[in-house]
C-alpha cells in the first residue's frame, strides 16, 4: 500500500549531513523502500529533508497550453526554486514545420531552460513531445553530465525512452510523474487516430498497448514512477508496472490557493460576472475550464444546458477543436460567453495563457460563477476542480476517475453519473436548491482544498524524490534502455514517419 512516510527515529536532515554518501534503508507500509542521499543533499527552507539540484523535463510548457501538467510543473519548480534548490529546465522547443512560428516560453527566474527538438506524438497529433532521436539524446547526456543534478523529474511522454536512456548513461535517478490517462483518452476522442473505421479501431486499440508496453520498458530502465492521482496507481497497475518501481507517495491535488481565494476585489469580480452573463439580472452562471473537445465531454455539457431553465449561463473557457463548430452559438441568445476581441464561442487565452495575470483572471471567473461543471470523464486530478472549490465555488461533475476520487458528495460537490441527462439534471436541481451557507458557504468548501496547497505538494513531491528506489545492475539497465531507443525510433520512423 502507498503511504505518506512514517517518521524516523532522528531526522531525515540530519542522516542526509551525517552520511552524506550512503543509501539508508527504512520500512515503510511492509515496504522496504530505501531513503536516497544526494550529492549535494540539503535541507528545504521549510525544514523538510529535500535535494540540492533536480534537472525537470515536461512535455508541457507553453503558456497557451491548457492543461494541469504545464499548471502544476510551473507550480512545481517555482516552489523549488523558493526553496532553495537548485532547478534546471528542459522542455520542448515547440518548434514545428508545419508551425513556424517562435512560441513564446514561460520563464522562471533563477532557472537554465533548455530546449529539446520537438516532433508530435506519434499518434495523437494534437499534442508535441521531444523528438525521439539520437540529437536529443546527445543534448540530454551532456547536459546531464554539466549540470550533475541529483536526480531528474520527467513528466510522462511518449518519447520517454530518450530521456530513460540519458539517465541510466549517466547513472542519475529518473523519476517519472504520470499525469494522463491515454486509454481513455483514446476512448473519449474519435479522432484519436487518423485511421477510419476498423483499422482506426485497431490502430487505437494497438496504440494504448504500445503506451502500456512503453511504462513497464522505462521502469526495466531503472526509472521510478510518482503517481500524480490515485487514479495514476491504477493506470499503472493495469500496465503491469511492478510496485516497487512505483514511489510510495502520492503527488495529489494541487492548487495555488493564493490565486485562487475567496477574499478577491468585489468589483473585479463582479465586472467578470456581467462580462460572463451579458449584464442578466438574476443569472445562474455554469462556468467551465479547459480545453474545449470531444473527449472532455463538452456536447454533453451543451445539450444539459439546452434542458437548463432559462436564467442559466454558460461560459466555456479555454480553446480546443471543438471551438470552430460551436462558434454559432455565441450570444445571449444562445447563453454562451464570447471572449471580447475574438468572435469566438469561448473565453480563449484566460486558462491556457500560463502567466498569473491570466491565472488572475481564470480566479476571477470561478469567483463570479455559481457553479463549475464538468462531465469529463478522463481527468487523473481535476486540476480546475481544486480551483473552483479553493474560491469557494461548488462543483457539478461526472463521478469517474479524479473527481470521484477528490470531489465529495454533498460536501464540496455533487457527482452526476457520468453520461446520464437524467443524473445531470437531477444533481443540478438538487444543488441549484441548496442555499450557500453552513456547510456549503464558501469559507467550508474552500476549506475543503487545505491539502492541495503548493507547500503541501512540494513537501509530497521531495518525499518521492528521498524515498525513489535504488538502481543496481547499470550496465544491464543502459543496455535495455538503448535497445528500447533503437527498436522505438524505427518503429516511429516507419510506421508513423
Amino acid at each position: 500500500m502507498h503511504a505518506f512516510l512514517t517518521p524516523f527515529k532522528e531526522p531525515a536532515a540530519q542522516l542526509l549531513r551525517r552520511k552524506p554518501l550512503l543509501t539508508i534503508r527504512f520500512h515503510l507500509a511492509g515496504r522496504q523502500p530505501y531513503l536516497r542521499c544526494f550529492r549535494s543533499a540539503a535541507m528545504a527552507k521549510s525544514g523538510h529533508a529535500g535535494p540540492g539540484s533536480v534537472l525537470v523535463y515536461s512535455h508541457s510548457w507553453l503558456p497557451g497550453q491548457v492543461d494541469g501538467v504545464a499548471i502544476r510543473m510551473m507550480a512545481h519548480v517555482r516552489a523549488m526554486v523558493k526553496r532553495g534548490v537548485k532547478v534546471t529546465l528542459v522542455t520542448p522547443d515547440f518548434l514545428l514545420p508545419d508551425n513556424p512560428t517562435v512560441p513564446k516560453l514561460e520563464v522562471v527566474d533563477g532557472v537554465e531552460h533548455v530546449t529539446l527538438q520537438t516532433a508530435r506524438t506519434p499518434v495523437y497529433r494534437k499534442n508535441m513531445c521531444m523528438d525521439l532521436s539520437f540529437f536529443n539524446l546527445r543534448t540530454l547526456v551532456a547536459l546531464i553530465q554539466r549540470v550533475q543534478p541529483d536526480l531528474v523529474h520527467a513528466t510522462q511522454e511518449a518519447s520517454m525512452q530518450v530521456m530513460a536512456a540519458a539517465c541510466a548513461f549517466c547513472n542519475v535517478p529518473l523519476l517519472i510523474s504520470l499525469h494522463t490517462d491515454v486509454a481513455q483518452i483514446a476512448a473519449r476522442d474519435e479522432n484519436f487516430s487518423s485511421l477510419n473505421g476498423f483499422l482506426g479501431q485497431l490502430h487505437t486499440w494497438f496504440s494504448v498497448r504500445m503506451v502500456y508496453w512503453g511504462y513497464r520498458n522505462w521502469a526495466l530502465s531503472g526509472a521510478t514512477y510518482f503517481p500524480v492521482s490515485k487514479q495514476s496507481l491504477v493506470i499503472l497497475r493495469n500496465a503491469g508496472v511492478a510496485e516497487q518501481r512505483v514511489a510510495p507517495v502520492i503527488w495529489g491535488p494541487m492548487v495555488d490557493r493564493e490565486t485562487f481565494r475567496i477574499d478577491l476585489p468585489e468589483e473585479q469580480v463582479q465586472a467578470v460576472r456581467k462580462r460572463l452573463t451579458f449584464g442578466a439580472e438574476r443569472a445562474y452562471l455554469w462556468v467551465y475550464v479547459g480545453r474545449v473537445t470531444a473527449e472532455k465531454d463538452i456536447q454533453f455539457l451543451v445539450d444539459a444546458h439546452k434542458r437548463a431553465p432559462k436564467h442559466v449561463y454558460l461560459a466555456l473557457i479555454g480553446p480546443g477543436s471543438m471551438v470552430p463548430e460551436l462558434k454559432q452559438f455565441h450570444g445571449p441568445e444562445h447563453r454562451l460567453h464570447p471572449q471580447p476581441d475574438w468572435p469566438v464561442l469561448c473565453v480563449i487565452s484566460m486558462y491556457c495563457t500560463g502567466d498569473m495575470a491570466s491565472r488572475e483572471e481564470v480566479a476571477l471567473c470561478f469567483r463570479a460563477a455559481d457553479l463549475h461543471v464538468s462531465a469529463s470523464t478522463m481527468e487523473t486530478v481535476g486540476f480546475t476542480a481544486m480551483e473552483a472549490l479553493s474560491c469557494g465555488t461548488p462543483m457539478l461533475a461526472a463521478n469517474a476517475q479524479g473527481y470521484a476520487m477528490y470531489l465529495s458528495h454533498g460536501v464540496n460537490a455533487r457527482l452526476f453519473t457520468p453520461g446520464s441527462s437524467s443524473s445531470f439534471d437531477e444533481e443540478l436541481a438538487k444543488i441549484m436548491e441548496t442555499k450557500r451557507e453552513g456547510d456549503w458557504s464558501p469559507e467550508s468548501i474552500r476549506a475543503t482544498m487545505a491539502m492541495a496547497s503548493i507547500d503541501a505538494c512540494t513537501d509530497r513531491a521531495f518525499q518521492a524524490y528521498l524515498t525513489s528506489p535504488a538502481t543496481d545492475w547499470r550496465v544491464v539497465r543502459l543496455l535495455i534502455t538503448m535497445f528500447y531507443v533503437v527498436l522505438n525510433i524505427f518503429f516511429v520512423q516507419t510506421f508513423f514517419p
